[in-house]
């Protein structure tokens, strides 16, 4: 009995487990119906690894969670990473318009200038830059454009005509960059006959960076 016993204790834990073979596991059975002693070495086997069950499902859930947890950091970095990348090549892209973007100079001439003094000018801005268009206004269009900006107020001008016209001729000129208007300006720095040189350009690459603080700090 007592070797019995020795066999059927070893056996408990594969009973315990579910991995005894059929006649292994009705040797056990039938031994714990008449054993007292071996059955309470089952019962205390069978409490332990209720316990041991447990405190793995415990640890299982945890692991669980910090998974979990790790997931959604990744995501979070990931998603991180595209907008700084999507960031960056809108950076690049208003960098690349800013510095392509049409800009305007408008050069206005003395009253009494001559047609050669107009065709001088003209000369020297085509020189700066082949790709550039440049429009002549005349003092009477410089006129009529006036009054057009004045329209309800258009009385102010009365008295001003073709022979009393106080708007001098001018150019306007348009480039493809900063650069092609910066240059052009310099070169007419000390040219005879301008009265007023006026640039306008829209900065996109500004106005991007400006609205991507804004809605950063906002």
């Amino acid at each position: 009995m007592k070797k019995e016993c020795e066999i059927v204790q070893d056996l408990i834990f594969g009973y315990c487990d579910g991995t005894l073979n059929p006649a292994s596991k009705e040797l056990v059975e039938k031994h714990l119906v008449k054993c007292e002693e071996c059955k309470k070495v089952y019962e205390e086997i069978k409490k332990d690894k209720k316990i041991d069950d447990a405190d793995d499902k415990i640890e299982i859930d945890y692991l669980k969670r910090v998974n979990k947890k790790l997931k959604r950091k990744k995501i979070m970095i990931v998603i991180s990473s595209i907008c700084v990348v999507l960031l960056v090549v809108l950076h690049i892209v208003a960098f690349i318009c800013y510095y392509h973007d049409h800009t305007t100079i408008e050069i206005f001439m003395n009253e009494d200038i001559s047609e050669d003094g107009i065709e001088k000018i003209r000369n020297q801005i085509e020189n700066q830059s082949e790709d550039v268009q440049i429009t002549y206004v005349s003092p009477e269009e410089n006129l009529e454009k006036m009054k057009e900006r004045f329209k309800e107020n258009q009385e102010l001008l009365e008295g001003y005509n073709t022979e009393n016209n106080i708007f001098p001729p001018s150019f306007i000129i348009k480039t493809k960059t900063i650069q092609d208007m910066e240059k052009i300006e310099e070169s007419l720095e000390n040219i005879d006959g301008i009265k007023k040189i006026s640039s306008t350009s829209s900065n996109l690459y500004e106005s991007f960076v400006m609205n991507i603080f804004t809605m950063l700090y906002n």
